[in-house]
């Protein structure tokens, strides 16, 4: 009995595994300076909407970060309807070249009062990539620094799956 249940939670933890190694849902980015972004990828209009919405301080680690992808370069601009932390919102070119980094944006709690809730400039680029704004990894980005994607699929793969799927 002990090694059924054995193979069943083996069975389970590696459907997990398998599960939030999505490489549609999570990649990896490398940073020119050795660290790592575990990163969910948003590129859904669902997700967009949703980004980090509703995800609080402690469900999120300082490692971590959501990449808005998208398909063409266009004027990208954000706002932080119920937000928990402060955030990093790094702009990026179709080859994960920083662009321009807006730091410190501001969190805000609820959607009450549309009018309070913090908004960044618009910044023509390709992708973004939100990280907190507290996060070490962030406050080590600059302008001209080089993300390198680390996925089971190319992001040229990616793309493709993408558009298989009918989202593009």
């Amino acid at each position: 009995m002990r090694k059924l249940l054995s193979l069943l939670l083996l069975f389970v933890l590696l459907s997990c595994q398998r599960v939030s190694q999505d490489p549609l849902k999570n990649i990896q980015l490398a940073t020119p300076y050795g660290d790592t972004i575990e990163t969910t990828l948003s590129y859904t209009m669902a997700d967009q909407t949703q980004g980090l919405s509703g995800v609080k301080n402690e469900e999120y680690e300082e490692n971590q970060g959501m990449l808005f992808y998208y398909m063409e370069d266009g004027e990208k601009a954000f706002w932080m309807p119920d937000t928990y932390f402060d955030l990093d919102l790094i702009f990026l070119d179709k080859d994960l070249k920083i662009l321009d980094i807006v730091r410190n944006v501001p969190h805000y709690v609820g959607r009450a009062n549309p009018d309070l809730i913090p908004k960044v400039r618009p910044v023509w680029a390709r992708h973004t990539l939100e990280l907190k704004a507290s996060s070490p990894i962030s406050k080590k980005l600059k302008v001209g620094d080089q993300l390198k994607w680390k996925s089971s699929l190319s992001m040229e793969k990616t793309e493709a799956k993408m558009k298989e799927k009918g989202v593009y």
